[in-house]
């Protein structure tokens, strides 16, 4: 039988006590290195985590399991009962939509899981997630609490003339930016009273746009007119539905005014008429009776003179127009008695009065 002197017993007791180490890693050490694990995470197709409702986004399960097994997800609204001991024991909702498939997907060691979805409503929710061969299997959950904000969004109007006159087409353009598909609501109503309602529905305006579909940056331009002059209000909505209590953005009031038409422009003030004296001369050969105007050269042409006898009244015996140059002349079968003289008749054109005048007399 071997001696162990004090040196080497020290040695051997210091071996022995590594192999128990090693021993027990080799016992224990798998089960660490596959300690089941898992986890959701919810990001952009870049990878950025943005858990967002109303937005296409990418659900990942990721972890690990010791041994081949399924994964079994479930969730609901927080605030309620802890995750049950099984998948099939719990109350929440299976998390089994389209791509995002989270419910009895089988896994064996280190596993990840993707599927597109959209998430439909802000909040925060719990994820209830277990590792087991059966829905009904017993297993300690894993719990995750995610929250989804709200789609984001903007919507503004500019009106066309700013200030519109009454019964005048104006042109109002709304304008805005939607992170998801929505709708845009607008009514039209006179200003001075209530605020905007919560809903397009509930709003006592006049409908403008009615669930006009958009998806992005978006400018939806329509026409109004308005018969009174006044201030008006615009309420706008970019909303789901009429009756969505949760806009996306809005009410958003929007004012401007209608003015009444401008004042007719002042009348020109009445420019008194141009009176331009007239007379005539007269002369007689013979049966025959001529003159001449005298008067403004506007006032000569195509004057009526009349030939009349002194002591006949207003009786004409003959009626004739001047020429160009305001000479007349009477041609008669026979000679007139008396002392004979011719009026000139007045005449209005324009703003000028061609007056009366009346000749001399001379013996007939």
């Amino acid at each position: 039988m071997l001696q162990r002197s004090g040196g080497n017993d020290r040695a051997w007791k210091r071996a022995a006590l590594c192999g128990v180490v090693v021993a027990i890693g080799l016992l224990v050490g798998p089960g660490q290195a596959f300690a089941d694990s898992a986890t959701i995470s919810v990001t952009t197709t870049t990878g950025a985590s943005d858990p967002a409702a109303g937005v296409a986004r990418v659900f990942t399960l990721s972890g690990t399991s010791a041994v081949a097994t399924a994964v079994w997800v479930k969730y609901r609204a927080a605030g309620g009962a802890a995750c049950a001991p099984s998948a099939e024991a719990d109350t929440g909702t299976s998390l089994y939509r389209g791509s995002t498939s989270f419910y009895g997907r089988a896994v064996n060691g280190a596993f990840t899981l993707s599927g597109a979805d959209t998430w439909r409503t802000p909040g925060t929710f719990v994820f209830c997630i277990w590792l087991s061969s059966q829905a009904t299997s017993v297993a300690t959950p894993f719990m995750q609490a995610i929250t989804f904000r709200a789609p984001t969004g903007t919507i503004t109007a500019s009106v066309n003339p700013i200030t519109p006159q009454v019964d005048e087409a104006a042109t109002v353009t709304v304008t805005g930016a939607s992170e998801m598909a929505a709708s845009v609501f607008a009514k039209i109503r006179p200003g001075g009273g209530v605020g905007c309602a919560p809903t397009f529905s509930a709003d006592s305006g006049d409908g403008l746009i009615f669930g006009k579909g958009v998806d992005g940056a978006f400018s939806l331009p329509v026409t109004t007119t308005q018969r009174t002059a006044g201030s008006y209000l615009l309420c706008l909505w970019l909303a789901t539905s009429s009756t969505d209590p949760a806009p996306i953005a809005g009410p958003q009031p929007q004012l401007f005014n209608v003015v009444g038409p401008p004042p007719a422009p002042p009348q020109p003030a009445a420019v008194p008429p141009t009176r331009v004296a007239a007379s005539s001369s007269l002369r007689r050969r013979g049966s025959r009776y001529s003159g001449r105007l005298n008067t403004r050269s506007d006032c000569l042409r195509r004057r009526t003179v009349v030939l009349r006898r002194v002591g006949s009244g207003t009786r004409s015996f003959g009626r004739t127009l001047t020429r160009n140059d305001g000479t007349f002349t009477f041609q008669r079968t026979r000679r007139l008695r008396g002392r004979i003289y011719v009026v000139v008749v007045a005449r209005r054109q324009a703003q000028t009065i061609c007056s009366a005048g009346r000749s001399a007399t001379l013996r007939g």
